[in-house]
């Protein structure tokens, strides 16, 4: 191996997403009304799957950016109907981010969402270096907020 290309842990390095993830789950977060400050969650490492189920009684907005949601970039998850979990009430998706933001699509009613990942043993600090903004997390990006 050269000295000037280490290769170890990265964005890039095929190896950290082959293993099982680490478990990452939280419930019972509140996702505020449409016209309210969305949700951040922040992930302790960069992620290689997040799975968001809507828990709630609105649609639930998800993206990867504040303004993301707040705007017209973002996953509809529709509301729990009856109670009874549905395709239609989760998001199952394969990304490597630092952080997700939910907010209800309602503009009266606030909603919930539980949130499971599987991370990656890869610091959020290395977004900074791959992403198209230099930022921890890809808010800026086309498509993203």
């Amino acid at each position: 191996m050269s000295q000037n290309y280490p290769y170890g842990v990265g964005i890039s390095n095929v190896g950290s997403y082959q293993v099982s993830g680490i478990p990452y789950v939280t419930s019972s977060i509140t996702a505020p009304v449409s016209s309210g400050t969305p949700t951040r969650i922040t992930f302790p490492n960069v992620t290689q799957r997040i799975i968001v189920e809507n828990i709630g009684t609105e649609h639930l907005r998800v993206g990867f950016s504040s303004n993301g949601v707040k705007g017209s970039n973002y996953f509809l998850i529709h509301e729990h109907a009856g109670g009874t979990p549905s395709a239609f009430n989760y998001i199952d998706i394969k990304v490597k981010v630092s952080e997700i933001y939910v907010l209800s699509h309602d503009s009266t009613n606030p909603t919930s969402a539980s949130i499971s990942a599987e991370l990656t043993n890869i610091d959020t600090n290395l977004l900074a270096k791959s992403g198209p903004t230099g930022l921890p997390n890809w808010s800026g990006s086309v498509g993203v907020g």
